[in-house]
């Protein structure tokens, strides 16, 4: 009984068991097609051709109509019967027989293709919504290869990229896999799990191929790139893009099929160009062939970008799901020259299951723990588009030279070799590894950190900094600094140091302890950078930057307490003293402008002994609530994607008192209560009319019984001609740096709209600058000072090629509903500060 039931099983997987159908696909030259479609009929169960025009189909035992597709070739059908062994069937499609022959194209006549896509744009919500929701299976393999590499950058040589490149300064950087299963409901819920991720060099590595993010429907009125890019077949798209009627087909189950050529009607515009086809009378999308220029897309780094899609019907005529597509880039920057792709198939739908809202929730996508390690046997059996010859090579010598690289003789010899000093070392500093045990020893250079203040004159700071990792991708790392600081004009040495452990970045935990003496600017935010405050006080003769001695233990910690809501906490001891300016050095202006006090010019601080010496206990509590927040969950560490809702911020601090009834003197003159609470946005897409962003704080000292300037709530105040981007929404681009500060209530706002090329893509001249209109407001009112308002007008993206990293602004500026003055500011996208918190 067991042996015949045995049998019965065996004949069972017999009978049911899949092979491989495989071969070609080529034009009538025999010239490969790259990502041509290959599907049974009637259902999502196929594949892609790779580069070469090779494909894998896995098929269970039986007979099969498969389809092979390729955009611009005619579709053709064959019968393939399977019976457990491999079937090898190479095709060769024929340039599809477009005609026009039957229509009538009268001179100064509108182009037929003007009616089919007025009946596409009626039917494009209907499309969109047809389908409530769906689960599909997704694979996706992204290569991305350089074409051209120079040997060094500013002077340092880039060597062979981790053995990517030949000795022809070509190679793949970036090869990836991945086998997700996507769900999406109406009507923008997305969720995805990764079960399977192959890195090429990295066998410990995650792919950051995403389904969700592959999800171009042009169904949709727009689709995000570097801004906003309109559909062929979106309201509003006439006026954007010009079409013309290439011609008709029939496809293999008599479908009239209409081939319509886009174009754009301005270069400089938010639109795409190619083809596009559609289905007669039901006018829905059967493929797409498009693409999009990088200064289009405000993408400079690319020259152009693909889009091919191939949509087949599933359950059905009338219901057409997305069965692959392909992205494409060609692009350059530094010198470098690559190219690539990332295509997707999407086979298995499941159409309108009944998925819950709760299902779906703020993970937007969950890496399977064992993801990463799935051998050859699985992937040979789950990669539905087989390797390339290229791509095979690269997977075995890049494992091969991962094993190498990471074993300890190898690493060793690396360091020996980094470690030696350099004559650079000089000015950048010099690190000294050891990267088995992942840990370095980083010295900075005196020469890189010169600087230059009125109190200091000129001062060198000689900093050590240790860190060690305690994982590959060292999400999990210890580091500790120490700065020693000498001001020659004062003659005086300070040191400080901090430790600081990064420790779970599934919740981004992190604690810190510092602790020594610094010279400290009163506004913590450090409205002027040491940088910038040496050009103008050497140069301009002008000193911005208000100073104090600051003797402190500080500590510090972060975790976010649940999805969205982040806590900092913090507590610190100080003691405070004024400083006075003891040089008034500077290259030029000497007779004609004098250099202010280092203190405020206030009366009232001066008159209340506001800037006295003081000994501050002081406590900080933030949180920060985020609702909605979308996030990606790995295995390793869970990355934030923000929320379409605002961040809300409440801010507490408490300066507590402490009688100087001991015998260490230790005391805390302080006692006030400071809180804030704040709304803010940026990155709010408004369709085609660009992106706006937002920020309002309001706060008050509750209790202000006794604090000093030094707690004084200070703002981002600017009197130079040159700023910083990112601080934009936080600061102000002309107030005084001290004229507002406040102990007592104060309001903020800020705003800001980059139209992304809405008004400067339609004024002739401009657009062809590639530049962006940016307007802005700010406005902050105190109870001392009342209220102050300064409105702005520039432009963003100035420069040339990939390099548009600069930004130009006029601002008018108005006290108590005066006139200010008009000024402008000469921005720069620089990063802000770890430590930058609001």
């Amino acid at each position: 009984m067991k042996l015949t039931l045995s049998f019965l099983l065996l004949l069972l997987n017999l009978t049911t068991a899949f092979a491989q159908l495989k071969g070609t696909v080529t034009d009538m030259a025999g010239q490969p097609l790259p990502f041509a479609s290959v599907y049974v009929e009637g259902t999502t169960n196929g594949t892609t051709t790779n580069l070469n025009g090779e494909y894998i189909l896995d098929l269970k035992s039986g007979t099969y109509q498969v389809v092979f597709q390729f955009i611009g070739y005619k579709q053709k059908t064959e019968t393939v019967k399977i019976s457990g062994k491999p079937v090898r069937l190479d095709v060769k499609l024929p340039e599809e027989s477009i005609e026009l022959g039957t229509i009538e194209i009268k001179a100064n006549a509108e182009d037929p293709a003007y009616p089919i896509i007025r009946k596409a744009i009626e039917k494009r919500e209907f499309h969109y919504r047809q389908v409530k929701s769906y689960a599909c299976d997704v694979y996706i393999k992204g290569n991305v290869k350089i074409l051209s590499a120079p040997e060094k950058i500013f002077g340092q040589d880039i060597g062979d990229l981790d053995g990517s490149l030949d000795s022809n300064r070509q190679g793949i950087v970036y090869l990836s896999e991945s086998v997700s299963k996507l769900y999406f409901k109406q009507p923008n819920l997305y969720k995805e799990t990764m079960i399977s991720s192959k890195v090429s060099g990295d066998n410990q590595g995650f792919s950051f191929n995403s389904a969700r993010e592959m999800d171009v429907n042009l169904y949709r009125n727009f689709s995000e790139f570097g801004r906003n890019i309109i559909s062929p077949i979106a309201d509003g798209a006439m006026n954007y893009y010009r079409y013309r009627l290439e011609g008709v087909f029939l496809d293999e189950k008599g479908r009239l099929i209409n081939k319509i050529q886009v174009i754009a009607k301005r270069n400089e515009d938010p639109a795409y160009f190619g083809y596009i086809y559609i289905v007669d009378k039901q006018w829905n999308i059967q493929s797409v062939d498009l693409s999009l220029t990088g200064r289009a897309a405000q993408m400079p780094v690319f020259d152009t970008l693909g889009i091919r899609q191939t949509h087949v019907s599933v359950g059905g005529d009338d219901v057409w799901r997305l069965f692959s597509q392909t992205f494409s880039l060609v692009g350059g920057a530094f010198g470098f020259k690559f190219g690539g792709s990332f295509t997707g198939v999407y086979r298995n739908y499941e159409l309108n299951p009944p998925l819950d809202d709760k299902f779906f929730g703020n993970e937007v996508l969950k890496v399977e723990k064992d993801a990463n390690e799935k051998d050859t046997a699985y992937w040979n059996e789950a990669r539905p588009i087989p390797l390339t010859v290229e791509e095979t090579v690269d997977y075995q010598r890049k494992d091969s030279i991962q094993v190498v690289r990471e074993s300890k003789p190898y690493l060793d010899s690396i360091d020996r070799e980094e470690n030696k000093f350099k004559v650079m070392d000089l000015i950048f500093g010099f690190r000294l590894q050891d990267s088995w045990k992942r840990r370095s020893f980083t010295i900075e250079s005196p020469i890189n950190t010169v600087q230059f203040n009125l109190v200091q004159g000129l001062n060198f700071n000689f900093g050590l900094t240790y860190t060690k990792a305690f994982d590959k991708g060292e999400n999990k790392r210890l580091q500790a600094k120490t700065r020693l600081n000498y001001g020659v004009a004062e003659d005086k040495f300070r040191a400080a140091g901090e430790f600081a452990y990064r420790f779970n970045p599934k919740n981004f935990s992190r604690i810190a302890i510092a602790g020594g003496r610094e010279v400290m600017q009163f506004n913590e935010l450090n409205p002027i950078s040491p940088l910038l405050n040496t050009y103008v006080t050497l140069f301009n003769r002008r000193n911005y930057g208000r100073f104090f001695d600051k003797t402190y233990l500080k500590a510090d910690y972060r975790q976010e307490i649940a999805n969205g809501v982040m806590m900092f906490a913090s507590a610190q001891y100080a003691q405070r003293e004024p400083l006075e300016n003891n040089t008034d050095y500077s290259f030029f202006y000497k007779k004609k402008r004098d250099f202010a006090s280092n203190l405020p010019a206030n009366d009232a601080l001066r008159e209340n002994d506001l800037l006295a010496q003081s000994n501050a206990l002081v406590a900080g509590l933030s949180l920060r609530f985020r609702p909605g927040q979308k996030y990606m969950n790995y295995p390793d560490r869970k990355y934030a994607l923000g929320s379409k809702y605002p961040d809300f911020w409440i801010h507490y601090r408490k300066g507590i008192s402490v009688n100087a009834g001991t015998e260490s003197g230790f005391h805390s003159d302080v006692n006030y209560d400071r809180l804030s609470m704040t709304i803010a946005k940026s990155n709010i897409v408004l369709g085609l009319a660009g992106v706006m962003a937002f920020r309002f704080e309001a706060g008050k000292f509750l209790n202000n019984e006794q604090l000093y300037f030094y707690d004084y709530r200070h703002f981002l105040g600017n009197r130079i001609t040159l700023g910083n981007q990112d601080r934009y929404l936080y600061g102000f681009k002309r107030l005084p740096y001290y004229g507002f500060s406040t102990g007592d209530a104060w309001l903020e706002g800020h705003f800001e709209h980059n139209f992304k090329g809405a008004v400067t893509d339609k004024i002739p001249g401009l657009k062809k600058m590639g530049w962006s209109m940016v307007v802005g407001a700010n406005f902050l009112y105190t109870s001392e000072n009342k209220d102050y308002v300064e409105v702005s007008l520039g432009f963003d993206g100035i420069g040339a090629g990939f390099a548009r990293f600069l930004r130009f602004d006029v601002v008018s500026s108005f006290k108590n509903g005066q006139y200010d003055g008009t000024g402008y500011l000469i921005g720069m996208a620089l990063p802000l500060d770890d430590e930058f918190e609001f």
